[in-house]
């Protein structure tokens, strides 16, 4: 079944959970109790075929954790990334493969607590472009019945990457890096450009995930993949010190020991501490300058006093 654009009387709003984690869930039987009546996970969250196993069943596990049977549809979609990475659904879009899957079953009920497997068969066109083609698995729970005019449906997206045979490139290149010119403090937010330049998407995870080099530290950008065509804007933060003119960079390896990098530098300067501190000494100053004032007047009313008493009042000296 193909997820395509709905229409309707009534006004439905479909909401659906894209759910892109930074990688497959990790192996382990044991899961936790029931918690919410809805709960689903999908395993793996994004699936890629090599070329040599595209003739090879694919395997989704879906697990019902809520505490209600859910009735699960799995639809077919193509999409296009957004900068963020979130799945832009978009029939036709570029190197599509929604029409090339076939999943069984692609309508289930799955009682509370168990476990459901979805079978993938992959069907190339003859001549396909080699290279990545893609699509979205959405396993979606269509709202139930009710006397409301608003209806959400929940689901997760899980994209599938398809590497077709022929010259294989995940080539990629860093765009730009940007953070502000100038902050009172960290930490600082370093967002960065990345777009694939290749003819298959490219994965920074794991231990090759995107670092920022940043006042002599390595810091790493989260696990992000960059699909066929596409650009994805990632970010990072660093805890500065005090004071510093942080210069960064991020670079990204290329064929023939190539890279491309990108660079950017902060200012961090705590003016807010030096602004307090002048404050502060400002009225220390003052302090001692009162202070000074006083005693001098203290003094001096004390040198009067001596002097009347030394006297007789009329200012005549004794005989």
């Amino acid at each position: 079944m193909t997820l395509w654009p709905g229409r309707g009387s009534v006004a439905v709003l479909i909401g659906v959970c894209l759910l892109w984690m930074a990688g497959p869930a990790g192996a382990g039987s044991a899961r936790p109790a029931p918690e919410a009546d809805f709960s689903l996970t999908v395993s793996p969250t994004r699936l890629a075929v090599h070329p040599g196993d595209i003739g090879e069943k694919q395997v989704f596990q879906v697990v019902n954790q809520g505490r209600q049977p859910l009735d699960v549809e799995v639809r077919k979609a193509d999409f296009k990334p957004n900068l963020d990475g979130t799945l832009l659904f978009q029939p036709k879009a570029p190197y599509s493969a929604s029409n090339w899957v076939t999943v069984t079953p692609d309508r289930f009920r799955l009682a509370a607590g168990r476990t459901r497997q979805v079978s993938v068969r992959i069907n190339v066109p003859p001549d396909p472009e080699p290279g990545d083609h893609q699509l979205a698995l959405v396993f979606l729970v269509p709202a139930g019945t009710d006397e409301g005019n608003i209806r959400i449906n929940r689901g997760i997206g899980a994209p599938v990457y398809i590497a077709v045979p022929g010259p294989i490139d995940d080539s990629a290149e860093v765009m730009g890096l940007r953070a502000p010119s100038f902050a009172l403090g960290g930490p600082l937010t370093f967002t960065t450009t990345v777009r694939d330049t290749g003819t298959v998407h490219r994965d920074f995870r794991g231990d090759d995930r995107l670092r920022l080099r940043v006042n002599g530290e390595s810091v790493p950008f989260p696990d992000f993949t960059v699909s066929r065509g596409s650009t994805r804007e990632i970010a990072t933060t660093f805890d500065p010190p005090l004071m510093c003119l942080c210069g960064a960079t991020v670079a990204i390896p290329g064929p023939g020991g190539t890279s491309t990098t990108a660079t950017a530098t902060v200012l961090v300067f705590p003016l807010h501490w030096l602004g307090a501190a002048i404050l502060m000494a400002g009225a220390l100053i003052l302090l001692v300058a009162f202070a000074r004032r006083r005693y001098r007047a203290q003094v001096a009313a004390a040198a009067r006093a001596m002097s009347g008493i030394d006297g007789d009042g009329d200012g005549r000296q004794p005989l």
